[in-house]
């Protein structure tokens, strides 16, 4: 009887229970960046204000967060910030490594923190946009040696603003999961 009563006793914190991972698919992966990296270049040509969004960094924080697996959340960093350099008029590369960065951490992050709540993946979308223009204030201005201006004020408050837009876009894309 005292060793049923010693095996009921828990060591430590119990297991995370998370809901059955919903996948967006491969074909559904690439056509939201597509979709992303299309709607960067063309909005800010119809829409004052929204080339001071970065729907790329939004779309590699929700894709390697909901893969919960490091090397993925990498390499999908990888290849979005490969194709927004593709697209833009900068140094080649540049994207690429702070979008690599962002994919690994938010990647390492989903694998401790549970991310199916919109509030945490809003707070997260907001702290990885402080990191990114961070990194890209430190990559302009220490590598590539460019005059590159850091406003704490202005992008902490378009911290905020990603923030809300990553509530509504996050929500847009998880209707389009399926369950794995």
């Amino acid at each position: 009887m005292r060793t049923s009563s010693i095996r009921s006793l828990s060591l430590g914190n119990p297991p995370l229970r998370r809901r059955p991972l919903e996948r967006l698919g491969p074909f559904g992966s690439v056509c939201v960046v597509l979709t992303a990296l299309v709607a960067q270049g063309l909005l800010p040509r119809y829409i004052s204000g929204a080339g001071l969004f970065d729907l790329p960094l939004l779309i590699t924080v929700y894709l390697a967060m909901t893969e919960r697996h490091v090397p993925r959340g990498t390499l999908i960093g990888a290849g979005v910030g490969l194709a927004q350099d593709a697209l833009t008029h900068g140094p080649l590369g540049v994207f690429g490594i702070i979008k690599t960065v962002i994919g690994y951490l938010a990647a390492s992050v989903s694998q401790v923190i549970e991310i199916d709540y919109p509030g945490v993946r809003s707070v997260l979308a907001a702290l990885f946009y402080l990191i990114h223009q961070l990194l890209y204030w430190v990559t302009q201005s220490v590598l590539l040696g460019t005059d590159a201006a850091l406003d704490p004020a202005r992008t902490l408050v378009l911290s905020a603003a990603h923030a809300g837009v990553a509530l509504v876009i996050f929500r847009l894309i998880d209707g389009l999961k399926s369950p794995r």
